[in-house]
């Protein structure tokens, strides 16, 4: 069975491409598809608004004229007065909560991740799940209207067959607490082959319990691990993932692609390890391992 997985979306364009492409089976999206941290609308529908690139102008003046832009929400790095950073801040905030950014963002990015939805529903069947991120505007993310998409399916907190596989699907809430997550654990361990989550880091030892064939993450981080021997591909940093899996093989194939420009490029070496930290994931953590280097698909 193949499968195309991607997750914390930051641009939906594309995608349709590649599901033509690929033609997988199943498609699976987990999480923060409606909204993402680093999603380029937080600067291309605040870009659009003419009365912010104005007020900006007007106030950035006081430093010679220069307009400092922010890019991937990061603050400049070199600067002669720090004081206008401030302000510039002070001028995003505004108009990040305007009306016109709203409607804006809305259009060119959660709107076309219901374009993609429809369009791929009738290709592939499609499993949804529901990242923290996907919180962050009200009415983005709406379940019903997920499931009534067709070949599509919102699956946090449930359990689904498909092909002969029965897959767990656990958003951000289904794994944020331990006292909803270990209820979860008992019911499901050894019941299941595929975990599609969007948990924090320190979860994955917990979902390993359930004993699937597979855990396919997002949320953070990306490469192929063996979480206390399950094999799980993390899908958050690279712009997509393709899994061929089946109910014989132990590791199931991955390969994990970045998209440059028109160019696909095979992702060598993957990393989930904390920001800021200077020791590599497996030396943090005893239950995480390298996955086998052997099973990987290089079909693109």
């Amino acid at each position: 069975m193949k499968i195309l997985a991607i997750s914390d979306i930051r641009n939906w364009e594309g995608y349709e491409k590649l599901l033509d492409k690929i033609k997988p089976e199943i498609i699976i999206l987990a999480g923060d598809l409606t909204s993402d941290g680093f999603a380029s609308f937080w600067n291309e529908a605040i870009e659009k608004i003419p009365e912010y690139k104005k007020e900006l102008k007007i106030n950035s003046i006081t430093n010679e004229g220069k307009i400092y832009r922010w890019k991937n929400n990061k603050k400049p790095k070199k600067h002669k007065d720090k004081n206008i950073l401030d302000v510039i801040n002070e001028i995003r905030n505004k108009y990040k909560n305007s009306k016109e950014f709203l409607e804006i963002r809305k259009k060119i990015h959660v709107d076309k991740f219901y374009q993609f939805l429809q369009y791929a529903g009738e290709k592939s069947k499609v499993l949804i799940i529901k990242g923290d991120h996907d919180e962050d505007f009200k009415d983005d993310y709406i379940v019903e209207k997920i499931d009534n998409i067709k070949g599509c399916n919102e699956i946090s907190g449930k359990l689904i067959e498909l092909n002969k596989f029965k897959i767990l699907g656990l958003g951000f809430k289904d794994t944020h607490y331990l006292k909803i997550l270990k209820p979860i654990i008992e019911k499901f361990k050894g019941k299941i082959d595929i975990v599609i989550t969007h948990c924090e880091q320190n979860k994955m030892q917990f979902l390993s319990l359930l004993k699937p064939k597979m855990i396919i993450r997002g949320h953070f981080g990306s490469g192929r691990y063996l979480v206390n021997e399950v094999p799980s591909v993390f899908t958050a940093d690279v712009s997509y993932t393709i899994i061929e899996i089946d109910k014989k093989t132990k590791f199931p194939r991955i390969s994990q692609y970045i998209t440059k420009g028109n160019k696909n490029i095979l992702l060598k070496k993957g990393s989930c390890r904390p920001w800021f930290s200077d020791k590599s994931e497996f030396k943090i953590y005893d239950w995480f391992k390298p996955y086998p280097s052997t099973a990987t698909l290089k079909n693109n």
